[in-house]
């Protein structure tokens, strides 16, 4: 039987609770099935189902339906206890309900069956009603536990529609019981109406309520898809998840020593943004550590005291690549900051950007670093206060890094609120050169001494109570305080050697063999590793060996996570002898693997249990690269062929011995991963390929020549599938995978090119002969992309699979622009295609201009690709304008750049566009060269300083630069200014040099002004300008306008201050106050305040502030509350209130101006269409105004459009007007 999800007590207690609050006086106490045991009613009740339906059959209980149909009562009394066992599995509700409420139903039909057991007629009125009744309570336990744990309008409206179907069952319940105590004369004369219409009655009620029930579960399904679609868009990884497996084994008390640290508090408790690092050995337990701190950071925010944290786990794992991706890591903290808390609406500047990118169907596929970053700095404007918290900063792409840390320090200095990082690694030297500056922490024994102790104790009693560690010990209490003592004194601060030495202990039988081994303690945990492998690998028995070693080499190279069922598939499949070992269970391969590998119950799957684990088996030479892939494929390529019912494949695995003993349930769990990834692992497996059973099979597979019936003709058509799920690329972050396989994907009319293309995407250049092999004009083929096969294995960086079609041309293959321009912009051994084109063609080479942009805009591997060009090219490789501005584009930091400096010297074209892209992309070094060896040439014009005052990462350095080497040149004009202000990276910095370097000569005109109070830094330009340049600054309407509409009330209050004489609040500055997003409510009470009935009210101040979002409800609370009385009340701000606020406004307005309101068919229309709060509003309307209001066919299709809520209100309206109808 299906395992069923544990139900919240709070939900089950809460919603029957609410339920019999709902009902009438006497049913209220027609329910009260009181009795004094109250918590064995469901024990009770199962015992008595049990004996009436051993009663049922001995006197063969049965009627007769009014339809004719005759039911067999012990059927029905087998179904209410089938329905009691299953209630029992959701929670073990034995203990957890409260017999107060949630009891009520149970007791109920107990109860009844009590009453009419001893007559079947009684018992035939109401026992298939009451086996429903017991249906519906297991089912409605479920979705609670599914549907009721978001805050959303949706969940809200289905917890009441769950409300009243309780209150239904209740009801009828009690009606029933009512029914069921009369006299048998009463009964009789009743039973005729009552039993036909009052209990048959209410089952129908009951119905209707599930009806609605199933409606609202719609609706929540409805918003939860779209709500999913955003959040899957943003960032798949299942961040939580990581966090509660980490979060396993972590000792109570343990990890104090952190938050207690004076360092720690320091960083958690100051008012100033900062980063703290917390760094130590291999093993020392520093992601327990972090665990800590998050479980830390989660517990002040239940308390209300601070937002929520965001974190990720980083993690070096080829089946997990996004977790060591900075790209991935930043937009999973960007998904956590789009919700203010769990099940809230998703901020505004998420759903704008998910929008952006739906409209232009996501091109640009994921989220790049900068755009994560640009996001996550808007969303923290929504927060007081974020931590950000990052465990494993090591286990980050050593490559790629970089460009983590240095967006971490970006978002710690531009945010314009509190931002608080906390980044745990090792002590890698990138790592320490980058943050040796900041607050620091390391863990050494002397800090978690302690916690090892606890650690080493707790662990070691463990196994001696589970009969592994000393179970044949003479001196039990001896040798353990010996085997605790000498382990704490080992460990030197690494939990994970204290944690394998136990393990290792558990494999010596004999005290004296304890004694001697903890005499010469492994000093090192890749030691202590070494000889436990030993020890694992030689124990007795072929098949486990074979699957110990299956185990390591699938974690150690699975391109993607693997669920349970799919990884032991895997691992139970013996290419050696053909065999499936059936029998591998999940407690075989721990104990097989011993502490080697763990199990994530989060995620399902296996995991090798440390990062020191994946490092000391890499250093095997049974477990590298090639080894362990050739493994898979090999796997991979047996499951493809073994669902495959063409004679021929069934031939070959017959041959290889396959097939045979191998059943077909064991290949298709792998059978998607298999399809997907075997190509992949054939790739990695380079040598290992030319194996005997692997070389055949592969072979077999790839000369299929294409046809629909062939195995690779029939993979292709099922690689377009998969090709079409973005998602899937997208959760497991693999983009570049998915270019190879598009690359593999050929056409119809080319179909039997489909092995050659795959050889060509995939470097198998062995097999190009064979793949070509008379058809010679397949070199010309192309696959579905529009790419030859020179093109496919010179965009892959396949240079031997190049060579291979070289040499099999007959002819001269003609080498296109469009093959140079593939290996230019190779991700993969660029340079290396680059050469082998050029040495077989040398001038014939076409290096043309798209070339080189292609080459200099290459961000994995460009500058080798543009050195090579210019060795071996020199004179002839034309470097224009545009060239230099795409390689001043490239996110490489300048390094293009200098490249081309150092090569090109006199040569670099000087032009305004070159030298703006320089000052724009490149940092003060790189520009301080080009200003030195092109002094004569360069002109620093309007363009180039406007391009300075742009530059996103250096604008500060560059623009210091050319005011240092150029000042009296220099003129910083309105245009400048404007776009200085507009750097969302550094233009604070910007304007702060400009206005201590230029002073008086910065315009501070009336644009400049605006643009100043409309940047996202919460009013610190402006608060700079006024502080500099204040008296300067020309107060005019749209200034105060833009102020008001933009910053703070401090900011607001700064200004009136200082320049009150010169201001005068007119109605668009009351009406920029309403638009303020963020701060509305305070400007606008801050101009309440102080200039009182001055301030007028009018329609477009309200149609201004009727936004969804921001501070527009609190601003409309404010004016009602403060000024409801002068407000203009006319259709249109009616309308506006009721098609964008919720209940809580549309009450005040009433409430202030009920008798000035008109209800027209234009405002139930607006009702109609509030996406959020279109029910509560019309409920309102409805009993304040509901002989005013008609519905018309226009509010039906408002309703109908609605596709937030709107079903509920159509059915609002339509109850309404049933009677009418």
């Amino acid at each position: 039987m299906m395992a069923l999800s544990t139900v919240p007590q709070e939900s089950i207690n809460d919603l029957w609770a609410l339920a019999a609050a709902q009902l009438s006086d006497d049913d209220k106490r027609n329910i009260n099935f009181s009795r004094s045991d109250r918590l064995n009613i469901l024990a009770d009740l199962h015992a008595e189902a049990e004996r009436f339906k051993q009663r049922s059959i001995e006197s063969r209980w049965k009627y007769a339906r009014k339809s004719g149909e005759t039911v067999i009562i012990r059927d029905v009394f087998d179904k209410i206890v089938r329905w009691i066992d299953i209630f029992k599995q959701v929670g073990d509700v034995a203990v957890q309900y409260d017999p107060a409420h949630a009891s009520l139903p149970w007791a109920g039909i107990r109860f009844i069956l009590q009453i009419a057991v001893n007559d079947t007629n009684k018992l035939s009125l109401v026992v298939e009603g009451l086996a429903w009744i017991a249906e519906l309570i297991c089912r409605y336990a479920v979705i609670e536990a599914l549907y009721l744990q978001g805050a959303s309008k949706a969940a809200k409206s289905l917890e009441r529609a769950v409300v009243k179907l309780y209150a239904n069952i209740l009801g009828y319940l009690s009606k029933a019981k009512q029914y069921l105590k009369q006299g048998t004369a009463k009964r009789i004369i009743k039973s005729a109406v009552l039993a036909e219409t009052q209990l048959d009655s209410g089952l129908n009620d009951i119905r209707t309520a599930g009806d609605d029930v199933g409606r609202c579960m719609d609706l929540v399904d409805r918003n939860a898809s779209r709500r999913a679609d955003i959040i899957r868009w943003l960032s798949p990884e299942p961040y939580i998840q990581h966090h509660k497996q980490v979060t396993q084994g972590v000792l109570a008390g343990t990890g104090q020593w952190l938050l207690s640290d004076p360092v720690f508090k320091k960083w958690k408790d100051e008012s100033a943004s900062s980063i703290l690092w917390l760094h130590g050995i291999p093993g020392s337990g520093k992601s327990k550590l972090v665990s800590i701190v998050i479980e830390d950071a989660l517990k002040s925010f239940k308390a209300g005291d601070s937002p929520q944290p965001v974190f990720f786990y980083c993690s070096r794992n080829p089946a997990e690549p996004a977790r060591s991706d900075p790209r991935a890591v930043l937009a999973s903290l960007a998904r956590q900051l789009s919700c203010l808390a769990p099940g809230k609406p998703l901020l505004k500047p998420t759903v704008d950007l998910f929008k952006k990118e739906e409209a232009e169907n996501f091109a640009s596929g994921s989220l790049q670093v900068e755009e994560s970053c640009e996001l996550i700095m808007q969303l923290i404007e929504q927060y007081p206060l974020t931590k950000i918290i990052i465990d494993a900063m090591d286990e980050c792409d050593p490559w790629k890094r970089r460009e983590l840390l240095k967006a971490l320090e970006q978002i710690l200095r531009d945010s314009s609120n509190l931002v608080k990082v906390f980044i745990s690694s090792r002590n890698d030297q990138d790592i320490v050169l980058r943050l040796q500056h900041y607050p620091s922490l390391e863990i050494d024994s002397r800090r978690n001494g302690d916690d090892i102790a606890r650690f080493v104790k707790d662990q070691a009693e463990q196994l001696i109570q589970n009969k592994e560690l000393l179970k044949y010990s003479t001196s039990l209490a001896e040798m353990k305080r010996l085997v605790v003592n000498r382990v704490i004194e080992g460990a030197a601060g690494m939990f994970r050697w204290a944690s394998m030495q136990l393990q290792y202990l558990c494999s010596l039988t004999l005290d004296a063999d304890v004694k001697n081994s903890l005499g010469r303690l492994p000093p090192d945990l890749y030691t202590l590793y070494d000889e436990i492998y030993g020890i694992l690998s030689a124990k007795p028995g072929e098949l486990r060996a074979i699957v110990f070693n299956n185990v390591l080499c699938w974690l150690l190279c699975a391109q993607r996570t693997l669920s349970t069922r799919e990884f032991l598939a895997a691992v139970s499949l013996d290419p050696q002898t053909g065999d499936s070992m059936k029998s591998i269970s999940k407690d075989l391969v721990l104990e097989i693997c011993n502490n080697f590998v763990v199990f994530d119950s989060e995620l399902d799957t296996f995991r090798l249990a440390h990062l020191s684990v994946r490092e000391f088996l890499e250093q095997q030479p049974k477990y590298k690269s090639e080894v362990r892939n050739a493994l898979a494929a090999e796997v991979c390529l047996w499951t493809i062929l073994s669902t495959d019912p063409n004679s021929t494949a069934k031939n070959l695995l017959v041959r290889l011995n396959w097939y045979e003993n191998s059943t077909l349930p064991d290949f298709y769990e792998l059978h998607e991963y298999s399809d997907i990834h075997w190509a992949k692992h054939c790739e990695s497996a380079a040598d290992e390929r030319r194996l005997v059973r692997l070389q055949t099979a592969f072979r077999y597979f790839i000369s299929g020549h294409g046809e629909a019936t062939s195995s690779i003709g029939k993979w292709v058509v099922r690689l377009k599938s998969y090709l079409q799920d973005w998602g899937y690329f997208r959760e497991h972050f693999q983009w570049k995978l998915r270019e190879q396989l598009e690359d593999a994907v050929v056409t119809e009319d080319v179909a039997t090119a489909a092995g050659l293309f795959v050889s060509c995407a995939f470097g198998f250049e062995e097999v190009i002969e064979q793949t070509v092999g008379e058809q010679m004009d397949k070199m010309t083929w192309r696959n579905r992309q529009g790419r030859s096969p020179l093109q496919v294995a010179a965009r892959n960086g396949n240079c031997a699979a190049l060579r291979r079609l070289f040499n099999q041309s007959r002819a001269d293959i003609p080498i296109t622009e469009a093959v140079v321009e593939a290996a230019a912009s190779s991700w993969r051994n660029g340079k290396e295609v680059m050469g082998l084109l050029l040495d077989r063609r040398g001038t014939d080479t076409p290096i043309t201009e798209t070339v080189v942009e292609a080459a200099v805009s290459n961000w994995d591997n460009g500058k080798e690709v543009m050195r090579l060009l210019l060795d071996r090219c020199g004179p002839d490789i034309l470097i224009t304008e545009a060239v230099v501005k795409r390689a001043a584009e490239n996110r490489d930091d300048g390094t293009m750049m200098k490249l081309l400096l150092d090569r090109l010297g006199a040569d670099m074209p000087i032009t305004e566009a070159v030298v703006a892209a320089f000052a724009e992309h490149v940092d003060q070094g790189v520009m301080r060269r080009l200003l030195k060896e092109h002094e004569a040439d360069i002109c620093i014009t309007q363009a180039v300083v406007k391009a300075a005052a742009k530059n996103v990462r250096n604008g500060k350095e560059v623009m210091e630069l050319l005011l240092d080497r150029r000042g009296a040149d220099i003129l910083i004009t309105e245009a400048v200014v404007e776009v200085a202000i507009s750097n969302w990276g550094n233009g604070k910095e910007v304007m702060k040099l400009l206005l201590d370097r230029c002073g008086p000569e910065i315009p501070v005109t009336e644009a400049v002004v605006e643009r100043a109070a409309g940047n996202r830094d919460d009013g610190a330009i402006m608060r700079l300008l006024l502080d500099r340049r204040g008296a300067d600054i020309l107060i005019t309407e749209a200034i105060v306008a833009a102020v008001a509409e933009h910053v703070d009330q401090e900011m607001m209050r700064r200004l009136l201050d200082r320049r009150e004489a010169d201001i005068s609040i007119t109605q668009a500055t009351v009406i920029a106050a309403a638009r303020n997003w963020k701060n509305g409510k305070e400007v606008m009470m801050l101009l309440l305040d102080r200039y009182g009935a001055h301030i007028l009210i009018t329609e477009a101040v309200v149609e201004a502030a009727a936004s969804p979002w921001g501070s527009g409800k609190e601003i409309m609370t404010l004016l009602l509350d403060r000024r409801g009385a002068d407000m203009p009340i006319t259709e249109a701000i009616v309308i506006t209130i009721a098609k964008h606020f919720d209940q809580e406004v549309m009450t005040l307005l009433l409430d202030r101006r009920g008798a000035d309101i008109p209800i027209t068919d234009a405002v139930v229309v607006a009702a109609a269409s509030n996406w959020e709060n279109g029910k509560e509003v019309m409920t309102l309307l409805l009993d304040r105004h509901g002989a005013e209001i008609s519905v018309t066919e226009e509010v039906l299709e408002a309703a109908a459009a609605n596709y937030s809520n709107g079903e509920e209100v159509m059915t609002l309206l339509l109850w309404r007007e049933l009677p009418h109808l």
